[in-house]
């Protein structure tokens, strides 16, 4: 029974069958009705009798009389609780039967005998591991599910084979219209093995004629296309030529099978001449990505239409150009997707344009906002747009599972926004630059319906972003607020409102105007006249726009500015330049403006390799902005760009500064100088050190008297050069006469100073260099180029000290004479003994 509903369908035939001791066929092919009618078999008891069940249903219920098609692929599913009670050759001869029907077999078991494993195999088919399964486990069942849904009947653009049928699987009534003669068509899908047809009745139900397609698969007729479409059609997706045909052949855009392409056909007459301008094919199971159903568009160019990235909801099962719903004079087309949002479904609008319809939905309605609980939201549509409610507007009717829905047009309607200011440009001659300037922004709104209801509403909020597209704010409705929101409620007549801002005087970007944003949102308030609808705002209108603010152009009659710009420089009374020496070299610009005003004034001054731009200053009042690039390639020069008094450089106009100019003025006059050149010398810097060596002598000395003493006195001088190479002469000078004597009186000399007679002297040898070079191309970092390099010398007489030695030897003798006659006087040279012993003879005595 669970197989039974997993895989029910009107065009599959079952049977069930019951057997134990005895085989019954319970219910045949030709008499099954209803699943439930399987509760009503009663089990059997009894023994099992596998062999004899088999050959009896093969002989007895996969026949014609029991309902069993010829041609049909066959199915027997046994289900056994036991090993069979009449195997052997009875149950061979019961297979044998089955195999000759081509009947396939798959066996269920409800025990866990091993010897039965045999008798298992022998009855199933082949391979016995796949038609084999156990009845607690239910996982092959799908399997079997799958084989039956391809092998029991042939598959719609397949060729696999299976039963042929006639109308035991057409869908009669699948869709319906009316014809030209005022008769009922009646499509009949799938009927004659899937070529489908129609039938068309006369108003007593009297069927007329029936019509079927001429290929199988073709599924003719799923979607009767009645309209006034002219016989001559081409086959082609690109109507490059026609052909005179009934009859309109296209191919599948895709090799997919089971797309459900042409499920839904409509023919769109855009602009409502009565001739087809775009033939709609839907495509509802057309599988792509995230997507479900496709909708491809017949003309002259290549156009799809789809719905809302991932959702599959079988887009395109209905398709229908009611009529123009926006209003806009082309006819819109609506698409249905029952099966989007999990059931609820939705439908899409695309709007129609000139040649084709626009790819992008302009809505999509679900079922949920429609109301609650529908299902299948979308499954049909109306074919044509009436005013069922009149109220003027369009309505369109939209099918789901068991009801109708009737969507009601809301009144479409177009905004008109101006912007405006006060004053209508920006001043730029005679402001006070440290004064912003006072500007008021004028907005209207008006809205503009077809229909004029008279009383049509809505509120609109609206932004207002001043000078957006640029990163330093310029204008401001508050200090560091550029923006302002509010609200108003319009109507059919002019609304408006105002906002005052500021804008920074001396702007210096004068010449592009202030660009200022204005963004609104869309709130249809309800309409009484049309029982509450609320207008909408036409897809077409922009809800984001700029409103420009131009500077004032003081240029004369003609608006046109012709400046006369005089220019000069000089090097402010430096006649050199000493390269590594000066810091700082200036540069005094002269400009001024003897024409009308001057737009973003530019200076350019180009300097060689090895200059750096510092600093500029002003000697008069004016805005000077500079930039530079120096260079840094010996092979290219360095420049530094200088704006003056920008945007605008005014008539009359003197600047003296730090800094050839250049202006942003279509025409210059005739008269204009705008580039000068001059030229300055140059000197390179050089640092020579003149550096007495450290092993020249600093001191020598002489004794007078003595002439066959030579002590060298050495005089050495460093040279070293330290910036860059050069060509140099050092010229030394050394001393040759000491007084009127001579004592140098060639290059190389050596000899004894006894000729100068000095007895005692102290006095300095002096060696000068002096450095020698091109004073035209060079300059030296040292104020004097002289050096000298000082030697002391030193000459004293020598004394005799004889007499000093004797003199002081005698005198020391009679001193020490003197010294010790005293001493002995003193008797400090008697002897201690001898008073001792005198001591103690004195006391011997007297004690007798």
């Amino acid at each position: 029974m669970y197989l039974i509903i997993m895989i029910f369908f009107p065009f599959l035939h079952f049977a069930v069958a019951e057997f134990s001791t005895d085989c019954k066929i319970s219910i045949p092919f030709n008499n099954f009705r209803d699943i439930s009618e399987i509760d009503n078999i009663k089990q059997q008891h009894g023994m099992t009798y596998n062999g004899k069940a088999i050959n009896k249903l093969v002989n007895e219920l996969f026949t014609s009389s029991a309902g069993a098609r010829p041609n049909a692929n066959r199915v027997l599913l046994i289900i056994t609780d036991g090993e069979s009670n009449d195997g052997g050759n009875r149950l061979m001869v019961a297979i044998e039967n089955a195999e000759k029907k081509k009947i396939t077999r798959y066996v269920g078991r409800a025990f866990h005998s091993q010897s039965a494993q045999k008798e298992l195999r022998i009855i199933a088919s082949q391979p016995h591991n796949e038609h084999i399964f156990k009845v607690d486990n239910y996982d092959l069942l799908d399997k079997i599910r799958g084989t039956l849904e391809e092998q029991i009947i042939a598959i719609e653009g397949t060729q696999t084979s299976g039963d042929s049928s006639r109308m035991e699987f057409a869908q009669d009534g699948f869709n319906t219209a009316f014809n030209t003669n005022g008769n009922i068509i009646m499509s009949t899908v799938g009927a004659f093995q899937w070529k489908g047809g129609y039938e068309e009745y006369n108003s007593h139900r009297q069927t007329i004629s029936f019509h079927t397609g001429s290929n199988h698969d073709s599924y003719v007729a799923e979607k009767p296309l009645i309209s006034n479409i002219p016989d001559t059609l081409t086959k082609n997706r690109h109507m490059s030529s026609l052909e005179t045909t009934k009859q309109l052949l296209l191919d599948p855009p895709g090799p997919q099978i089971g797309a459900y392409y042409g499920a839904e056909v409509c023919v769109v007459d855009l602009n409502a001449h009565s001739y087809m301008d775009l033939l709609l094919v839907s495509a509802p199971l057309y599988m792509e990505d995230d997507q479900e159903g496709k909708i491809f568009v017949y003309s002259f160019s290549q156009q799809t239409l789809e719905g809302m990235m991932g959702q599959k909801g079988r887009f395109g099962s209905a398709l229908a150009s009611p009529g123009d719903l926006n209003e806009d004079y082309l006819v819109d087309v609506v698409v249905g997707a029952p099966l989007e949002d999990d059931g609820q479904g939705s439908i899409y609008i695309f709007n129609g344009r000139a040649t084709d319809i626009n790819p992008t939905y302009s809505q999509r309605i679900s079922g949920s906002s429609v109301h609650a609980g529908l299902r299948l939201f979308g499954l049909s549509l109306s074919e044509f747009a009436l005013d069922h409610s009149g109220d003027g507007l369009p309505d369109i009717a939209v099918g789901s599972k068991g009801a109708v829905t009737l969507l009601r047009s809301r009144p479409i309607v177009s905004l008109v926004t101006k912007v405006s200011y006060s004053p209508s440009k920006i001043p730029t001659k005679d402001t006070d630059c440290e004064k912003p300037l006072e500007n008021i922004l004028h907005l209207c709104f008006t809205m503009k319906d077809k229909h004029t209801y008279p009383d049509l509403s809505a509120n609109i909020k609206y932004t207002i972003k001043l000078d957006g597209k640029r990163q330093n704010y310029q204008v401001f409705f508050s200090v560091k607020n550029l923006t302002v929101s509010d609200s108003m409620t319009v109507t059919l007549e002019e609304v408006c409102t105002e906002h005052s801002f500021f804008i920074e005087a001396c702007n210096e970007d004068a010449l592009n105007p202030l660009s200022n944003q204005l963004t609104f949102t869309f709130e249809g308030l309800p309409v009484g006249t049309v029982e509450g609808l609320r207008p909408i705002l036409h897809p077409g209108i922009k809800t984001t726009s700029d409103h420009n603010l131009d500077f004032e152009i003081n240029c004369g009659d003609d608006k046109i500015c012709t400046d006369n710009l005089k220019m000069d420089f000089n090097f402010s009374g430096l006649s050199d330049i000493k390269v590594g020496i000066m810091q700082d070299m200036n540069v005094t610009v002269f400009v001024e403006n003897r024409g009308e005003n001057s737009y973003n004034s530019l200076i350019t001054v180009s300097y060689p390799f090895g200059l750096s731009f510092r600093r500029f200053t002003t000697k008069q009042q004016g805005r000077v902005e500079c930039i530079s690039l120096d260079s840094d390639d010996k092979g290219s020069l360095g420049s530094s760009m200088c704006h003056i008094s920008k945007p605008i450089f005014r008539e009359n106009g003197l600047m003296i500064s730090y800094m050839c100019p250049y202006s942003g003025n279509d025409k210059h006059s005739d008269y204009s100088e705008l580039f000068k050149n001059r030229t300055i010398g140059v000197k390179y810097g050089i640092y020579i050190s003149l550096i007495r060596y450290e092993k020249s002598s600093i001191h020598i000395n002489f004794t007078a008297g003595k002439n066959n003493l030579e002590k060298p006195a050495s005089q050495i001088l460093k040279v070293q050069n330290d910036l860059r190479d050069l060509t140099l002469t050092i010229l030394i000078k050394v001393p040759i006469t000491l007084g009127d004597k001579d004592i140098w009186t060639t290059k190389d000399f050596s000899g004894w100073i006894e000729q100068t007679g000095l007895r005692s002297a102290v006095f300095e040898l002096v060696s000068t260099a002096t450095l020698e070079y091109d004073k035209n191309k060079y300059v030296y970092f040292s104020s004097d180029s002289l050096h000298t390099i000082n030697t002391q010398v030193e000459v004293y007489e020598e004394k005799n000290i004889v007499k000093e030695i004797i003199g002081g030897t005698v005198a020391g003798l009679l001193i020490l004479a003197l010294i010790t006659a005293g001493l002995y006087k003193a008797g400090f040279f008697k002897s201690r003994y001898k008073q001792t012993l005198e001591g103690a003879s004195s006391g011997a005595d007297g004690t007798e």
